[in-house]
């Protein structure tokens, strides 16, 4: 009993976090995933199947903050207003007759809802109100105190985006955008909210790279670096730019996305790198965070494959000269004097024709025009200079020709010395009379 008594607060505390920890669990498990709505989240398509929807980035958190409600492109609207598109259009209304500056607005930040003074045309002079007129506040507005004093107004923060409704309205042609293109169809809309503004798959009907640009920086935000600006530095409260959702694109960055990205970023790198440098991709695939997961557990034995097919760029993450040759030195794969596979050694990696003497078959320059980097995965310039070089150079070499007749002659030889002469030094003296074209 007195052990019980001298235990019992850590049993108290035991038991407490205990149910905690299965209350979280069972709330967790009960409440459904709250779907990304379109008024969330408005720039992505929701046509698609969603393996994860609603899912984010379990570090997300960690890495924003809480944030408010909206989208990262239309942040959250305040409209304590009653009103009924389908009744005013049933009417034979045309939408400039309440949004009477839209043809004008060139900016997506512009005010184009309607003013009082436009309703006040249909619904009695209200803004302001004469003397003789009975006071209808509460006709139209939704937050009016017992003495019929409205208490809030419209409250419509601005859209992080750039958009023309006077270009997208005088359009040539068949091209002329109209408010149904963009916004719906209104007939059936009561009050409406972010629903009703364009989504990102309505744009790219129509900026498909032909019709009109597809370039994202042309509607979002871009740095001066001319990558996307993912986070409002004026308001930091606001989501982030990130697709959650089945994107028009198909960049879904889901919980799985780490895993799958491949994908879309092979189909499309332009893509990606609207928000992304190359220290973003290297950070994991150099291996400084995820050295493990790139390539499957088995890939040292099949990697030859993908390396000699280029199916894969290796060169984006390993240096040839120091990675791979590294490695195939110290398994007894290079050229060292030492080695199995050096010259003279009781191992051959290449057939017999593959390099030999002049006027001895050499098959190893049509591997090396393919694919040079696998040639470098092995050998240094110097097995090239041994046979290819001049007498004359600091390296004297067999004054082997790796070119045709007439090549110092050609335009080729030209271009390729204008376009970097030194590599023509490697294997030429300064003097050498094949250097006429420098």
């Amino acid at each position: 009993m007195k052990v019980l008594r001298r235990h019992l607060p850590e049993l108290v505390w035991a038991w407490w976090l205990g149910m905690f920890t299965l209350g979280v669990a069972f709330s967790l498990q009960a409440a459904p995933s709250r779907p990304v709505g379109e008024d969330r989240h408005p720039v992505l398509s929701q046509d698609e199947p969603q393996r994860h929807r609603g899912e984010i980035s379990g570090s997300a958190a960690v890495a924003y903050g809480p944030v408010r409600r909206g989208s990262p492109v239309y942040p959250e609207q305040d409209i304590p207003l009653s009103f009924n598109h389908g009744q005013h259009l049933g009417l034979g209304l045309a939408c400039t007759k309440c949004h009477t500056e839209i043809e004008d607005s060139r900016r997506a930040r512009d005010f184009n809802f309607p003013k009082g003074a436009v309703c006040d045309e249909c619904h009695t002079e209200q803004h302001p109100r004469p003397a003789d007129v009975e006071k209808k506040c509460a006709l139209c507005h939704t937050a009016v105190d017992d003495a019929g004093r409205v208490t809030a107004g419209l409250r419509a923060p601005r859209p992080r985006l750039s958009f023309n409704h006077q270009m997208h309205l005088n359009l040539p042609g068949p091209t002329k955008a109209t408010c149904e293109d963009c916004h719906g169809d209104m007939s059936k809309v009561r009050l409406a909210t972010t629903l009703q503004l364009p989504k990102e798959a309505d744009c790219l009907t129509c900026h498909d790279g032909k019709q009109a640009t597809d370039r994202c920086g042309a509607c979002h935000p871009s740095s001066s670096t001319g990558k996307l600006v993912t986070r409002a530095a004026d308001d930091r409260t606001l989501p982030a730019l990130i697709p959650l959702a089945a994107s028009s694109w198909g960049a879904e960055h889901d919980l799985a996305f780490v895993e799958d990205h491949s994908g879309p970023s092979k189909a499309n790198p332009k893509l990606c790198q609207t928000c992304h440098d190359e220290t973003f991709c290297t950070d994991c695939h150099a291996g400084s965070i995820r050295p493990m997961r790139i390539h499957a557990a088995d890939y040292l034995t099949s990697h030859a494959l993908d390396a000699n097919a280029r199916t894969q760029d290796c060169q984006s993450c390993h240096r040839t000269q120091t990675f791979c040759l590294g490695c195939h030195e110290r398994v007894g794969f290079g050229d060292r004097v030492d080695g199995e596979f050096a010259v003279g050694g009781s191992l051959t990696f290449h057939p017999e024709d593959f390099a030999g003497p002049p006027g001895t078959p050499n098959s190893h320059a049509f591997a090396a025009q393919r694919n040079i980097a696998a040639c470098a995965s092995c050998h240094t310039e110097d097995s090239c200079l041994a046979c290819h070089a001049t007498t004359d150079v600091a390296r004297p070499g067999l004054d082997v020709s790796p070119h045709g007749a007439d090549f110092a002659d050609s335009a080729r030889c030209t271009a390729l010395a204008a376009r970097n002469r030194r590599v023509c030094l490697k294997c030429h003296a300064p003097g050498d009379p094949r250097n006429d074209c420098l």
